[in-house]
């Protein structure tokens, strides 16, 4: 199992580039992924994206950084170095699963991941309702945020801003070790203890 976040230059994966990946293997957490590279050529960008990811635009068009597909080159390198079957973990898997698959091809491999994923709001909110446990709501949808995922497994604050990728992805691989497994996964979260109800 691979978690995973990337930094976009927005939601349209035909027209906004992926500028920052990164990957935790789930089952061997020391083993992680982190590139960013400049976006592809004729990729756009909005303001509010690098607002989130605190990108600049000097530095989504650095010269100096790998192009898109040399960032995908390795990333698929370095999924071969993770065991087999594999499966992406997230928190937001709708859309994201498109920008990779897209990624894939401008690099011109074949995209090895499948298009099935396992998602942190769907473990937590099963989990919830296996304990009978309240659903936070914001109007009339239920609220089962990143933010809200961490505070289920006692890790306080939220996920950090800006939006970095590292981040997300070892927080949602953090998430799932403790919803599903009642475990510790990775050293950032060491200090914070694992709630006693979520060992049923």
């Amino acid at each position: 199992m691979i978690s995973i976040d990337w930094e976009f230059t927005w939601l349209n994966h035909l027209k906004h580039s992926i500028v920052s990946l990164w990957a935790v293997d789930f089952l061997n957490p020391t083993n992680q992924f982190y590139a960013e590279c400049r976006i592809w050529e004729w990729a756009t960008w909005e303001d509010e994206a690098l607002k989130i990811n605190g990108f600049s635009v000097k530095e989504i068009q650095d010269p100096n950084k790998i192009s898109l597909v040399q960032l995908i080159k390795k990333f698929d390198d370095w999924l071969k170095t993770c065991p087999y079957p594999q499966i992406l973990i997230w928190q937001n898997p709708k859309s994201d699963i498109d920008f990779l698959v897209e990624s894939y091809k401008k690099a011109g491999l074949e995209y090895p991941l499948g298009h099935r994923s396992i998602d942190t709001h769907s473990v937590v909110f099963a989990k919830h309702l296996e304990l009978w446990k309240k659903i936070l709501l914001d109007k009339w949808k239920f609220k089962i945020n990143l933010d809200e995922s961490l505070n289920f497994v006692w890790i306080p604050g939220g996920e950090p801003k800006p939006h970095i990728a590292l981040m997300w992805a070892k927080c949602a691989a953090e998430v799932i070790s403790r919803t599903i497994y009642w475990k510790k996964l990775l050293s950032e979260f060491e200090g914070y203890e694992v709630p006693e109800y979520l060992r049923k």
